[in-house]
């Protein structure tokens, strides 16, 4: 049976990996925010977000982990998930563009960030669902390590414009496959057997992915489409209001490396162990979530004085909001994870997606009048509401199964 002590050593290969690579990508908004306009980092920063939410409109990746986790690795699973993924990859790079459009952006660059974070996710899907957990780790470190010394040598050379910076970040995935594929080639060992896309397999991811694609359309919509608001309805706060959201990312961290491992853990559990990997995970996250949280409170303007230049102060006024929300979204991650690894994606999306949808239309009620602190706002509610809601649906199923439980153990015993 497998113990939570084993969930914790993957999740912490993931968790050194992720703040190792965090800590490179930290890097990427600071130096750009010292060498670009501030108007042009505000620009960087609505497309990589929006490229964020846009990019969600596929959920085939993480249906694509949760089927080599629970069946086994098969090339028929990544062709059939790529042959259900490609209309909603087209659709993603029309609404991109449209975004854009919208906003008064430039053209082509949505599409760029979204091709760049599509690969990323159904490589980091197959990673993922093969449960290789070290490459997954070195995966994320050399792309962020890729990504800063690509900005360092554009720099260098003369080259500080933000088509650049988006280019580097969107594609700078392609150098870490290349190695990984060389020196280990877990796509090799996944593509064992028929190559072939099957319909029956399509109609099973798609089955799991449409709910996984509100889910994950959904949080980017709470935690990364309010740069697309604050871009509309606040534009001139744009700018401290990515430097916040930059720099509170830390928060993201534990929560993520947890998550990552909750979903293929808990698919091949028993239902007992399930609960177990639950509680721990819950509780682990909490705790460290607050005290980041209270870090941010207490540090606040000393963070934003200290690593961004002067004119970003208003930063601050926005990063203990962002900071609560977040943490909030980290529990609500450890959560929505583990009911798709006991194979149950519907009601994390239904609830994330009526989160969203609570945030959306605070967004609209408080960011024109109160800028970034407004946008934060709306966030952390929507946040609120997904997390209240699918703890409640959760503790509801629990105590179904002791009730349930219960009876069992009466009947043996009589």
């Amino acid at each position: 049976m497998r113990r939570f002590g084993s969930l914790w050593s993957e999740a912490g290969v993931v968790l050194a990996g992720n703040v190792l690579a965090r800590g490179l990508g930290f890097l990427f908004p600071l130096v750009l925010a010292h060498v670009i306009a501030k108007d042009d980092f505000g620009t960087v920063y609505f497309f990589i977000g929006t490229g964020y939410f846009v990019g969600e409109l596929t959920g085939f990746p993480t249906a694509l982990t949760r089927f080599i986790a629970a069946e086994g690795p098969s090339g028929a699973w990544l062709s059939s998930a790529l042959a259900g993924g490609l209309p909603l990859i087209a659709t993603s790079l029309v609404v991109g563009e449209l975004l854009s459009s919208a906003a008064d952006a430039p053209a082509g660059h949505m599409s760029m960030v979204i091709a760049g974070l599509t690969l990323d996710a159904y490589y980091f899907g197959l990673l993922r669902g093969l449960k290789r957990y070290k490459l997954l780790a070195s995966y994320r470190v050399s792309a962020n390590g890729a990504q800063i010394l690509l900005l360092l040598g554009a720099i260098v050379v003369g080259v500080k414009s933000p088509t650049v910076a988006i280019a580097i970040y969107s594609f700078v995935y392609l150098v870490p496959i290349a190695a990984i594929e060389l020196l280990r080639h877990p796509l090799r060992d996944a593509l064992r057997g028929t190559l072939r896309p099957d319909l029956e397999r399509v109609k099973r991811l798609t089955r799991f992915a449409l709910p996984a694609f509100l889910s994950g359309t959904a949080a980017a919509g709470l935690t990364q489409a309010d740069l697309l608001f604050v871009r509309l309805l606040a534009p001139d706060a744009l700018p401290d209001y990515a430097a916040a959201r930059s720099l509170v990312q830390p928060v993201m961290l534990v929560p993520y490396a947890i998550a990552i491992v909750m979903l293929p853990a808990v698919a091949s559990a028993p239902e007992r162990e399930r609960w177990r990997l639950l509680a721990r995970a819950l509780g682990v996250t909490a705790l460290l979530g607050a005290a980041l949280l209270l870090a941010y409170v207490v540090a606040n303007v000393w963070l934003v004085d200290a690593v961004l230049p002067a004119s970003y102060h208003d930063a601050t006024d926005a990063l203990p909001l962002l900071a609560a929300g977040l943490t909030g979204m980290g529990v609500y991650s450890v959560l929505s994870q583990w009911w798709m690894g006991i194979g149950r994606p519907g009601p994390p999306a239904t609830v994330l997606t009526l989160g969203a949808l609570v945030a959306i239309g605070m967004q609209y009620a408080l960011t024109p009048d109160h800028g970034a602190v407004g946008a934060a706002i709306a966030l952390g509610c929507g946040v609120g509401f997904a997390l209240i809601t699918l703890g409640a649906a959760t503790l509801r199923m629990r105590v179904r199964a002791r009730v349930a439980g219960g009876r069992v153990e009466a009947v043996k015993a009589g």
